[in-house]
């Protein structure tokens, strides 16, 4: 999975309402602004690239004139993260750019429209996230080998190629290893650093070593939205947050969008045994939809989680429910059998083309979308223990 998506996993995860305290709004600080120039060789003249938050929605667009942009985006406390593409809403699979950004100034210098093998120089705080990006780049490198292990592993699994996959595993777990270290010698390195916070909830799945990385923070990085987002959940909410998808596997070229606080698509999909199953048939239940596959690769290390979750909260008006993305009947349900994934089972068998991942605007998986017993959206995108953590503080 690309870094990106996992941003947007992350910022999903994190962005679950758990409608606790009252609810916040975003702000920035208007007198304090990053100030993002750039040089893009070889890039079109009167190209639009744009900087995003996220978590706020906020923007900042600019032409590129003479290979030259300057963008002014208004700071939060603390800094936030960003993604930075040419284009205004260009597909993810075209290029683009995470960013760390801090009141201050950060210089970008690449070559053409896909902002890879960029240059950063800046502050200190663009020096900082430099560092990380250049040990996080799929582009060159350890990062462009450990990429390049992903797409053949996933390939393998696809094909059901069993020993190429263990051998692509067993590769990329000792190249995640040599990354994991970066990143942990840099958070111990920075612990005030607000590149940190992003570090410690994107990366780190234990819980409790993460708690101990936060424990440890300094004030300026607990300031960052990510940080006030991920230890006050719910308190400090965003722009909805959307996902999207428009495929050619797609009926009719048919585009999915959810949105939290917005009623959940409807759907109709066959269960193992040819059972139709309808959101309709959850009405008054909290329904957590898993998007997954056989031959999914980063589904697996999900299923303790799913299956702790599934235990914990099975008699509290909980029901799980995974579709999966698979095509072959037989690899599913061996898959299921074999994992032994006990809460419902479902599939049209048609792939990434699959009508329920289609309406609900799947693009990567694994992926999941929790319902409340009203048919609103409450969360999407949580994984490994931020599963049963949300959850507890969404299911009363």
């Amino acid at each position: 999975m690309k870094k990106y998506l996992l941003f947007l996993g992350c910022l999903a995860a994190i962005s679950a309402h758990a409608q606790q305290d009252k609810k916040q709004k975003l702000t920035t600080q208007k007198e304090e602004k990053a100030v993002v120039t750039g040089f893009l060789k070889n890039a079109p003249n009167d190209s639009i690239i744009t900087l995003y938050e996220p978590y706020s929605g906020e923007v900042d667009t600019a032409f590129i004139k003479n290979q030259r942009f300057t963008l002014n985006m208004p700071m939060p406390k603390g800094g936030s993260m960003y993604i930075l593409k040419v284009g205004r809403n260009p597909d993810p699979k075209t290029g683009g750019m995470i960013l760390y950004l801090e009141s201050g100034k950060m210089h970008i210098e690449g070559n053409g429209t896909t902002l890879k093998n960029v240059k950063l120089s800046g502050d200190k705080w663009a020096k900082e996230w430099m560092e990380v990006a250049d040990f996080l780049d799929e582009s060159k490198g350890s990062g462009k080998i450990l990429a390049e292990t992903k797409a053949k592993y996933f390939k393998a699994m696809e094909i059901g190629d069993e020993d190429a996959a263990d051998e692509y595993n067993r590769v990329g777990d000792s190249l995640m290893k040599i990354q994991n270290r970066k990143i942990r010698s840099f958070i111990q390195s920075h612990p005030n650093s607000g590149v940190t916070g992003y570090l410690a909830t994107c990366y780190i799945k234990n819980r409790k070593e993460r708690d101990s990385i936060v424990a440890g923070m300094g004030e300026h990085a607990k300031s960052s939205r990510i940080m006030k987002r991920f230890l006050f959940p719910g308190k400090y909410d965003p722009r909805p947050m959307t996902l999207s998808v428009d495929t050619a596997s797609a009926p009719s070229g048919k585009k999915g969008v959810i949105t939290i606080g917005k009623a959940a698509p409807d759907f109709s999909v066959p269960d193992a045994d040819g059972k139709m199953l309808s959101l309709a048939d959850f009405k008054g239940k909290y329904l957590f939809i898993d998007f997954w596959a056989s031959w999914c690769g980063p589904c697996k290390p999900q299923i303790p989680f799913l299956k702790a979750a599934n235990e914990k909260f099975k008699d509290k008006n909980f029901v799980m429910l995974a579709v999966s993305l698979d095509s072959k009947k037989e690899a599913w349900t061996k898959a299921i059998e074999k994992h032994e994934l006990t809460w419902l089972n479902a599939s049209h068998l048609k792939g990434w083309a699959e009508p329920v991942a289609v309406a609900y605007g799947i693009s990567a998986i694994p992926s999941n979308v929790l319902i409340g017993p009203d048919g609103t959206v409450l969360a999407m995108g949580l994984y490994g223990d931020m599963i049963e953590k949300q959850l507890e503080a969404l299911i009363k």
